[in-house]
């Protein structure tokens, strides 16, 4: 399901829906990343790397890690123009040289973690310290209590909003600054952007 549509080539109804809403997520995102000539972005977990051969043609310095082998080696293939630097990574493992990022963005990431995985994810992510992390996760559908169950598990699997930031304002350095919800009929993501704090004081009470 997910190589359909992160190559746009959406096969059920379903699947474009998610497809023209990721296309709406990126829309609402590039704003948030301007000026983006010469910003340096990380997108962690970049699939197939459409959207960050869409950052890199704006103009951003992309950085793209995926933990899948072939997802990163269909990245390096598509594509024309300016290109990302594509790695394979897994997020839990990856050290990130303090400053080395002005963003990172995470779309539809989280999801594929457990549950007790993700501090430890959302930890690593603050070791960089980039001014700012866009997490962008799912939500349900508008009829998702209807229509749930038809669909394939990869288009409604979602996240806990509250625990999510919860994690953040406990255990990094990072508040929320914005959020938006992007909708495309049954397709429903949040979009958060997380801004440094330098010497905020945090961790568990």
């Amino acid at each position: 399901v997910w190589a359909r549509i992160e190559r746009e080539t959406p096969a059920t109804y379903w699947e474009e829906n998610a497809v023209l809403g990721r296309w709406d997520t990126y829309q609402a995102l590039l704003p948030r990343l301007q000026p983006i000539t010469g910003r340096r972005v990380l997108d962690a977990g970049c699939g197939r790397g459409l959207p960050a051969r869409r950052l890199a043609s704006e103009g951003a310095l992309v950085t793209a890690v995926d933990v899948l082998a072939d997802h990163v080696s269909e990245a390096r293939e598509g594509g024309e123009g300016r290109r990302p630097s594509l790695a394979v990574a897994d997020l839990r493992d990856l050290v990130v040289a303090r400053g080395a990022f002005d963003d990172i963005v995470l779309q539809e990431v989280l999801e594929d973690y457990a549950p007790e995985e993700t501090l430890d994810l959302i930890r690593a992510l603050a070791e960089g310290d980039a001014r700012r992390i866009y997490v962008i996760f799912r939500r349900p559908g508008p009829w998702g209590g209807l229509i749930g169950p038809l669909l394939p598990s990869a288009l409604v699997t979602t996240l806990d909003p509250v625990a999510v930031l919860r994690s953040f304002h406990r255990h990094t350095p990072y508040r929320l600054s914005h959020q938006e919800s992007v909708r495309r009929r049954s397709y429903h993501v949040q979009m958060v952007e997380l801004t440094l704090q330098p010497g905020l004081e945090y961790g568990d009470p």
